[in-house]
């Protein structure tokens, strides 16, 4: 992804803000988060003392840390602009929408604080951006998070600590301990996922619901550097991993445009045919959610292969149809 590019003013209000944030950052950190040279940088910082900006260094076990003394209060607040206030306000709509979303609290404290560093021209058009964007969510689930361990796991993520897990699955009675690595919190069909590496087990996800207690250690892990956990994602068709299989599907015609302007997933090829009818073809692990996604579409879809799970979604709507088959009304009785 290419860097934003900054004015030398920017970028120097940038690095006096990142300092001040982050209590302590290295030369070489600085220079990949702005995308400029380390000679560059410390132009940056002897401009800051030169305007009176008290910049103190440490060097720790060889590295040398930059930040600011501890009772300075004078950094310059932040300012946006309008279209950037939008890009902000949109997303945290749609997040406290979420049902009880566990990021309310801290979303609400956040945009105060924004209101507080806005010119009264921004303030007094407020109500119409909040107005601007509207999330429809009917049959979202609600988000019941402890918070506690939603904290906790927060911070063993951003430090890369190893967690003890207490956790119960759905569909079970009692709870199972692990250890685990975390790697990434993932958001899917309105539930928080724990994406994890656990020892001798490889890859896991744990609903954050279903983790009863957890424990941050002391001790860090290192995530692999051939890892990525975007990558890592695009090879299901929903969120679970799976064999992947190579899927090809046809939509009716009415169906077109709708299929075309959608990506289903990254490896998705479309053709549209000569009758107008559309042939998607894609290869993906997660068997069953791709199955209820071609069921969603009823009779304008049709699996071509493979034949297996051709016969499987077979199976499924000839055992609607047995359901389907008493009259309406009518409760069986066994």
């Amino acid at each position: 992804m290419a860097k934003k590019k900054y004015s030398q003013a920017a970028r120097v209000q940038g690095v006096l803000r990142t300092i001040a944030v982050r209590h302590g950052i290295t030369i070489g950190e600085l220079a990949v988060e702005f995308g400029v040279t380390k000679r560059t940088l410390y132009r940056d910082l002897k401009a800051l003392e030169e305007a009176g900006y008290p910049l103190l260094s440490e060097v720790v076990e060889g590295t040398t840390y930059w930040k600011l003394e501890p009772s300075f209060k004078g950094v310059p607040p932040v300012t946006f602009t309008l279209d950037e206030l939008m890009a902000l306000y949109f997303p945290r709509k749609l997040l406290i929408s979420q049902g009880r979303s566990p990021f309310r609290a801290e979303l609400e404290s956040a945009f105060k604080n924004i209101l507080s560093a806005l010119p009264a021209k921004h303030i007094a058009r407020l109500d119409k951006i909040e107005e601007m964007f509207t999330p429809l969510v009917k049959a979202s689930k609600k988000i019941d998070l402890n918070k506690e361990v939603f904290e906790i796991v927060q911070w063993a993520l951003l430090n890369q600590n190893i967690l003890k897990l207490e956790y119960r699955p759905r569909k079970a009675n009692r709870a199972f301990r692990f250890e685990v690595h975390p790697y990434s919190l993932v958001f899917y069909k309105g539930e928080f996922y724990l994406l994890c590496f656990v020892p001798r087990k490889g890859m896991r996800y744990f609903a954050l619901e279903g983790i009863k207690k957890a424990e941050r250690m002391n001790e860090r892990f290192e995530i692999p550097e051939d890892f990525s956990t975007s990558e890592f994602l695009k090879v299901p068709f929903g969120l679970f991993h799976g064999k992947p299989i190579t899927v090809k599907a046809i939509f009716d015609k009415d169906l077109s445009a709708y299929i075309q302007r959608h990506t289903w997933h990254p490896s998705q090829k479309i053709k549209q045919l000569k009758d107008g009818r559309i042939l998607l073809s894609m290869t993906a692990s997660g068997k069953e959610e791709i199955k209820a996604w071609v069921l969603s579409f009823g009779a304008k879809a049709e699996i071509l292969s493979p034949e297996f799970l051709r016969e499987e979604i077979g199976d499924d709507i000839s055992k609607a149809l047995v359901r389907y088959s008493y009259k309406p009304g009518r409760i069986p009785m066994t």
